[in-house]
């Protein structure tokens, strides 16, 4: 079971981490195997792999401040009544929301003063089971247990997109057939590359491996519409020849999506292999909230969306090449819900001949530009 602790503040939390989940192990049905901290304050620069905190709204700064200081006091002041925490609320709940689900959570344990207004709003959201401390005790204030494992008689379709991109495909391939969820096509869609890349498809005798090439050099946004057109699965996504996914990533995005009927694109953080850097350490890049979309693109490389979104979202635009995904994520916030997680479950290598240096980095900025200037109305 995965746990997520809502908790005042989260600088410190080191030394209470080990008794609050101690606490609430007494009441959940099932053994806690995994756990994340989030809150509405942290006022270090340091979190690590503990959790997350409420994010600033970058457009409306003040709300969320004031949201945050009156939580504070009821959290600290014992003579402020609960209720109170309803103004915060009011404020940051869509937040809030946010923030817990991209926890990932099977349960959610309350360690704050006010778990019944915040089970409130939280209720119609979350399913799973919702406890909380009252008076030096745990108790359950709400949900029952969810289920632990995604449904495999959806099937995914993973497009890997390709152009004399032999260097690290198979590794890309493999990390696909290799995920925990097995019920999968993964359609390796070569755009005219001059390598043989058909070739190295033909060493993987994997029934779900599908192989489709264009044979002039189109771009990556007519690649893409290619494979989907193609595509058979109930949920969707693309990767790259030089990045690859965890085994588990698949299930996560797949049991997501299930868990929450009303969302329609989920997306993680993710790991970054600099091949570039001489320490070439892994460091983490936290996927941002969607309210984020207009100032950047913060989804990363690694989503699943349902087969509703493709829909009515269709193809990739071939006029923003560079910019292809992050002209389709403001397509897909237009018409419906997206939804991060914070757990990384995916790989992004730098390198030399990655994209982001084979290109003109002021044609790809100007490109940006040009898709927030289109989709200012989200």
């Amino acid at each position: 079971m995965r746990l997520c602790v809502f908790t005042p503040d989260l600088d410190g939390i080191d030394e209470r981490r080990d008794a609050l989940v101690a606490q609430f192990a007494t009441v959940c049905p099932e053994p806690i195997d995994a756990v994340c901290f989030a809150g509405y304050r942290k006022t270090g620069t340091q979190l690590d792999e503990l959790g997350c905190y409420l994010p600033y709204e970058q457009h409306s700064p003040i709300k969320m401040k004031m949201a945050r200081s009156v939580f504070r006091i009821v959290d600290h002041v014992p003579a402020v009544p609960a209720i109170v925490a309803r103004a915060g609320l009011a404020w940051s709940s869509s937040w809030l929301i946010e923030l817990l689900l991209a926890c990932d959570p099977d349960a959610i344990g309350l360690d704050i003063a006010w778990p019944s207004q915040l089970n409130d709003v939280l209720a119609p959201e979350f399913a799973g089971p919702v406890y909380a401390f009252d008076r030096g005790a745990v108790r359950k204030v709400g949900g029952t247990l969810q289920q632990q494992h995604a449904d495999a008689t959806a099937k995914v379709t993973i497009v890997l997109p390709t152009y004399n991109g032999s260097k690290y495909l198979r590794q890309s391939i493999q990390s696909c057939l290799d995920q925990t969820f097995r019920n999968l096509e993964l359609i390796v869609a070569d755009d005219g590359s001059a390598e043989n890349i058909g070739a190295i498809v033909a060493e993987f005798t994997d029934s779900r491996v599908r192989y489709l090439r264009h044979e002039v050099n189109r771009g990556l946004p007519a690649t893409l519409n290619t494979a989907f057109r193609a595509a058979t699965g109930d949920y969707l996504t693309w990767t790259s020849d030089d990045n690859y996914y965890a085994p588990q990533a698949i299930e996560r995005l797949v049991r997501f999506l299930q868990r929450y009927p009303r969302i329609d694109f989920v997306y993680s953080s993710q790991y970054i292999l600099d091949e570039l850097s001489p320490s070439n350490n892994l460091r983490v890049q936290i996927a941002q909230p969607p309210q984020h979309l207009v100032d950047t693109n913060g989804v990363g490389a690694c989503f699943l969306y349902t087969r509703d979104v493709y829909r009515e979202v269709g193809d990739y635009s071939t006029a923003a090449e560079l910019v292809e995904d992050y002209d389709y994520w403001f397509r897909v916030a237009k018409k419906f819900r997206m939804q991060r997680i914070v757990d990384p479950l995916y790989y992004y290598r730098f390198h030399q001949n990655s994209l982001t240096f084979a290109r003109d980095r002021q044609e790809h900025a100007k490109q940006t530009l040009l898709v927030k200037q289109q989709h200012s109305a989200v």
